[in-house]
């Protein structure tokens, strides 16, 4: 029996568009199936692994929503009520789904689940768009999102390592290789992809940005000759770099603020780099064997690599073959082929580990594996064939994750239990000078350091502490808190003096009272904070109006004098 109803255009658009979703809600929950699902337990390393970390930030968030904190800059919930700045550094802004999850009675397993599923679904969607907009074809645009939200690294990321921030980053990558794409080589007025790209990447995952802000370096400087030809494609560059930066005021200046204030850890934190190199070989192995408990490029991209990297003079398309090379010298970044000896003491040392190229490798390969310029995929057939490939291939790696390490299988109550001091194996954001395990043995009140007084009703609540006092002289007491900048007492009654760190404390505050009175510390939004939100959030508006504009052509920017633009090539 013939579907007759598929025959009209508009009934097939919406039925593609209805299996697709469906397509991508069930794969995206058969990948987590047999880590997350499948034995009623989640598997992961627990303890003061990422996974760890990155629970007690949702939690810290989903506390801070309760006390209507909406965008809090210390995770109380870190260091049972110590409090940590990891918000400042590490961007809430992918969290709030799972947050939320949590506000709607889910326990942090059930959230966790319901959260990575929804990671892959976006992926999966942000990919098979991106891919379509450059290149309007069903069956390459799904090979795409296949290749690329299913690669060994990125489930490497999200099911062993769970690092949450990067695989956040992977919904924002396919975004702004699209802008890339457009400014080097297609219509260059279409740089707000970049822009928005860059900045989701940059509130996902730090590091990531750096990594994308490499790719971009190595197109300009392998597009020298068209960009000579038609320099204004540098000017498009130059208006996404900015507007990204606007956008990304309300991160960097509190950053930057703090650490102007504060010395911590992580500007003391030795390079990885060479040490986290791999060996060319065990690369090489890794992929092979197709694991996901290594990081890896994975089966498919690896026998890609290799096949581009021989056939390289038979790929006419001259942007396949930029991305096909440079995605080749992604991968070869990972290994110790790599002298990173070198970049040991630059900026660069920031990526700390590099594998994290292969994040950058897995988009370049995915979009030549998708474009196939040497015609393996020819047919759909083909294409369908690869799609459940790559699909077997992530599934037997979960399997083979869990079956590996099997005590690693967590009941969903295990998982619930949180871990306040698994704060990173690296402590960055601590002062200098912070000892965690002394901070495990403190008494979580005021304790006076030195002086006299009588202190009494002491309370806690998210990030405002406050006792009484009488009777005080001269009385140092330390607080239950870390004393970053932005931590005032300016609200206190009696004889109180500003807050400053006891350095020889653990970095705790510490106020000087006299007399009787009451001391109340709380985190004060500071004037920078203030400012770099405000402008982030009208530059967010002032583009989406011009945008707007544009769309309903309410206002021809080419007759304003000043304004004008010649078409682009």
């Amino acid at each position: 029996m013939q579907l007759t109803f598929l025959k009209n255009k508009k009934t097939k658009k919406i039925a593609t568009v209805i299996f697709t979703i469906a397509l991508f809600a069930l794969v995206s929950f058969l990948a987590i199936y047999q880590t997350e699902v499948s034995h009623g337990k989640i598997w992961a390393y627990l303890g003061s692994s990422d996974n760890r970390f990155h629970m007690m930030r949702i939690e810290g968030l989903y506390h801070s929503l309760q006390r209507h904190q909406l965008f809090p800059f210390i995770n109380m919930s870190f260091m049972n009520g110590f409090g940590y700045i990891v918000n400042i550094f590490y961007s809430d802004f992918l969290l709030y789904p799972a947050a939320f999850l949590r506000l709607l009675g889910f326990s942090s397993a059930q959230a966790v689940v319901s959260y990575f599923w929804l990671l892959n679904f976006l992926t999966f969607g942000v990919a098979f768009l991106c891919y379509y907009k450059v290149s309007p074809k069903y069956l390459n645009s799904l090979v795409f999102s296949f290749v690329y939200t299913l690669s060994t690294y990125r489930l490497h990321d999200m099911l062993f390592r769970q690092d949450i921030g990067e695989v956040g980053a992977f919904i924002f990558l396919p975004l702004a290789m699209l802008g890339i794409y457009e400014i080097f080589y297609g219509e260059r007025r279409q740089w707000l992809y970049l822009t928005f790209g860059m900045t989701g990447i940059i509130y996902s995952h730090a590091i990531s940005p750096m990594l994308v802000a490499i790719l971009i370096i190595m197109i300009a400087i392998a597009q020298i000759p068209e960009l000579k030809a038609d320099p204004k494609r540098l000017l498009s560059l130059l208006w996404a770099t900015l507007c990204s930066g606007l956008l990304s005021l309300a991160y960097f200046v509190p950053m930057m603020e703090q650490m102007h204030h504060t010395q911590f850890i992580l500007t003391q934190t030795k390079s990885l780099l060479p040490n986290g190199a791999t060996d060319f070989a065990d690369m090489v192995t890794f992929s092979l064997n197709n694991g996901i408990g290594q990081p890896s490029i994975g089966l498919v991209l690896i026998v890609a690599a290799f096949i581009l990297l021989v056939s390289i003079t038979k790929v006419k398309n001259p942007i396949l073959k930029q991305f096909s090379v440079i995605g080749i010298l992604m991968i070869l970044c990972t290994t110790k082929v790599m002298p990173w000896v070198i970049f040991n003491h630059t900026p660069l040392k920031m990526i700390q580990y590099p594998w994290r190229f292969d994040m950058i490798a897995t988009i370049l390969l995915a979009i030549v594996i998708a474009a196939d310029p040497l015609g393996f995929l020819s047919s759909k057939y083909a294409k369908i064939g690869l799609m459940s490939l790559i699909f077997l291939f992530a599934i037997s790696g979960s399997y083979r994750l869990v079956n590996g390490s099997p005590l690693q299988l967590n009941t969903y109550e295990t998982y619930n239990q949180q871990e306040p001091f698994s704060i990173g194996a690296g402590q960055e954001y601590l002062p200098v000078g912070t000892s965690v395990g002394e901070l495990q043995r403190t008494a979580h009140k005021p304790e006076i350091e030195s002086g006299k007084a009588k202190i009494s009703n002491f309370k806690q609540y998210g990030t405002r502490l406050s006792f009484n006092f009488k009777n005080a002289k001269n009385a140092k007491v330390d607080l239950p808190i870390i004393a970053y900048y932005g931590f005032q007492s300016k609200q206190s009654t009696g004889k109180v003096s500003k807050l400053t760190m006891d350095k020889d404390n653990n970095n705790l505050a510490q106020v000087t009272i006299n007399g009787s009175g009451k001391v109340t510390v709380d985190y004060f939004e500071t004037m920078l904070q203030k400012a770099s939100r405000r402008i982030s959030f009208l530059t967010l508006l002032v583009i989406i109006a011009i945008s707007f504009i544009n769309k309903l052509n309410l206002v021809d920017f080419n007759k304003i004098e000043g304004l004008r633009n010649s078409k682009s090539r």
